[in-house]
């Protein structure tokens, strides 16, 4: 059964990735876990693609796993040993997915509406950029169930809103809504719902139309691991360098001069 649809690349260079299980708010099964890491690996390796749009098909994003799906696996395996390496094995699986994100050259911009739990929260901080609609609801959920987090939210969480507002989630399970997830930086924008598509778009577009070489290198040198400043600095010259012998920093520069829009090369591939 297929969880997922890709639109292909429209006129812009953008591929919109929807998750399509909208009869469990596209909660995460094994099928789903199998398409997204085949499908994400794959957009990432065509250089028609430009950027990415991950959103989800009807009431929401994404609620999480589908709790019927680990139902049917502790069901199968009553060891608690056996069970521990089953859940192990699919969770590495799913963690593909994120990885797969991760090692893109393209930006990629999740669209949230409606529920955002669990790992459908996990997948949107994977993504370079949120956009929401401002009433979505978004909860980490996994103490809800008698477990703790999965897909990088850790990682990310920390990251993007601070160690005390992550342990107010995590820990208290606490439900935000999109405005909140804009107030504390958890995502880059919330808008009315009505606007969700228009405003998602829009960034998509000016993105795709961006310098595909220098946005690789910017979105690599902010997702790096944390190092000291001196290698900051040494990689920053090094990334800023091989624009400099690229087309587009020369073609940023001289339109800058002449007062006119950038003519930026289509990404072909090998980018970054």
């Amino acid at each position: 059964m297929e969880t997922l649809q890709r639109t292909g690349v429209d006129e812009h260079g953008v591929e919109t990735l929807i998750l399509d299980r909208p009869e469990t708010i596209n909660s995460l099964n094994g099928d789903m876990v199998a398409e997204l890491s085949t499908a994400l690996t794959a957009i990432g390796e065509d250089p028609q693609v430009c950027v990415l749009r991950i959103k989800g098909q009807g009431r929401g994003f994404m609620a999480g796993g589908d709790l019927r799906w680990f139902a049917g696996m502790f069901e199968a395996e009553t060891d608690p040993v056996k069970r521990r390496e089953v859940v192990l094995e699919e969770i590495r699986k799913v963690h593909d997915s994120i990885l797969a994100i991760d090692r893109m050259e393209i930006p990629v911009i999740a669209q949230v509406h409606g529920a955002c739990a669990g790992f459908g929260l996990s997948l949107a901080m994977a993504c370079d950029l949120v956009v929401c609609a401002d009433d979505c609801k978004v909860t980490l959920a996994y103490s809800g169930i008698g477990t703790s987090p999965d897909g990088g939210s850790t990682y990310q969480l920390v990251r993007r809103v601070g160690r005390q507002r992550a342990m107010q989630m995590a820990l208290l399970n606490e439900r935000l809504s999109g405005k909140q997830a804009e107030e504390w930086g958890l995502f880059a924008r919330a808008v009315p719902t009505e606007e969700l598509e228009a405003a998602t778009l829009q960034w998509c577009h000016g993105l795709a139309a961006g310098p595909a070489g220098a946005l690789a290198k910017t979105r690599r040198l902010i997702r790096s691991p944390e190092y000291d400043l001196e290698a900051a600095l040494e990689a920053e010259a090094r990334n800023f360098s091989e624009c400099a012998g690229g087309e587009e920093f020369p073609e940023g520069v001289q339109a800058f001069l002449e007062k006119r829009r950038p003519d930026y090369p289509r990404r072909s591939g090998g980018q970054g």
